[in-house]
């Protein structure tokens, strides 16, 4: 499994990431699950393709396609999270608690909602978020994870 994009023919992944923006404040998504929304947003950091130029075309480290997300400790947070695996380049990146894109180097941060924290655009209610995320992860040790942009 890795980041190429399937052929259809396989079944569902268990969770799913659909990006609705990609902008300089960060790039802003839906949690499925199961193909339904599962009442997670999430946000992750964009880099600039022009360098020094934050206002055109941005990216995010983890690509659009097909990841297995294994059990793994979020050192920093002295928490246990997952990890999406077999993203070429990087490694540790982490499903984990944050609400604004200094908040992550590349990780999914978590919340219930998209909205405004100290005058940015980010994610509310994280640890809420973080805690139904591991509601519907519970028990696993990995899961496959769909990501994709509209």
């Amino acid at each position: 499994m890795n980041g190429a994009a399937g052929s259809g023919s396989e079944r569902p992944a268990d969770l799913e990431l659909v990006r609705v923006a990609i902008k300089p404040e960060g790039a802003f998504g839906v949690i499925l699950a199961e193909g339904l929304p599962s009442g997670l947003v999430s946000l992750e950091r964009t880099y600039s393709t022009y360098g020094l130029n934050p206002q055109g075309p941005q990216y995010v480290k983890i690509p659009a396609g097909r990841y297995l997300c294994r059990r793994t400790l979020f050192h920093a947070g002295g928490y246990e999270t997952y990890e999406v695996t077999g993203v070429i380049g990087h490694s540790r990146l982490l499903f984990h608690r944050g609400n604004v894109e200094g908040d992550t180097e590349g990780c999914i941060l978590l919340g219930q909602r998209h909205g405004l924290v100290r005058g940015s655009i980010g994610v509310l209610d994280s640890a809420l978020a973080f805690a139904q995320f591991l509601r519907l992860t519970a028990g696993r040790s990995s899961f496959e994870f769909e990501v994709r942009t509209v």
